[in-house]
C-alpha cells in the first residue's frame, strides 16, 4: 500500500474515529442541547464529505468506464479484486464500524424518549455515507478494473449498395 493510498484509509479511520468520540459525548448527553449539537454536526460533516467523494469518484469512474468494466458494488463496496484484500478489510470494516454504531447509537436515543424530545443520536445514520465515499475515493482513483467488454455487433437490416 503506498503513501498515497494510505492516506484515503488513514482519513476513513479518521472519520470514523471522530464519529465514535462523537457518539460517546453524545449518549449520556443525549438530553442536552450540547451532546444533541455535537452529534448532529459531527454526523454532518462526515455526511457532506461523504456525498461531495461519492460525486468525485463517480464522475472519475465514469471517465475510467470508457476502457475499463467499472461496476458500482466495485466502487462504492470494493467488492471482487478490486482493491488488495488490506485495503478491502481495512476500508470494510471502517464501514461496518459506521453502520453498527451508527444503528446502535439511534436505538440508544430512542430508550426512554419523550414525545417532545429529539433523537439527535439519529443523525448518526447518515455517517456510513462517509465510509461509503471513502470506498468510491479509493476505488476510483486506485481500483483494479477489468479491460471494457464491448457488445459484439448486430448485424444490421439495411441493405448495402
Amino acid at each position: 500500500m503506498t503513501l498515497v493510498t494510505s492516506r484515503l484509509v488513514r482519513a476513513n479511520f479518521i472519520g470514523t474515529a471522530v464519529f465514535l468520540v462523537a457518539l460517546a459525548i453524545a449518549i449520556p448527553l443525549r438530553a442536552d442541547r450540547p451532546g444533541q449539537v455535537v452529534i448532529a454536526v459531527v454526523s454532518l460533516v462526515l455526511f457532506t464529505i461523504g456525498i461531495a467523494t461519492s460525486l468525485w469518484a463517480y464522475t472519475t469512474a465514469l471517465e475510467r468506464s470508457r476502457v475499463e468494466e467499472v461496476g458500482v458494488a466495485n466502487l462504492f463496496l470494493l467488492t471482487g479484486d478490486t482493491a488488495p484484500k488490506p485495503v478491502k478489510r481495512a476500508m470494510s470494516l471502517a464501514l461496518a464500524v459506521q453502520v453498527v454504531a451508527a444503528l446502535v447509537g439511534a436505538t440508544v436515543g430512542v430508550v426512554g424518549l419523550q414525545q417532545s424530545q429529539l433523537n439527535a443520536l439519529a443523525f448518526g445514520v447518515l455517517v456510513p455515507m462517509f465510509g461509503i465515499g471513502m470506498n468510491g475515493a479509493w476505488a476510483a482513483r486506485y481500483g483494479s478494473y477489468g479491460p471494457r467488454v464491448t457488445p459484439a455487433a448486430k448485424p444490421s437490416n439495411r441493405k448495402i449498395g
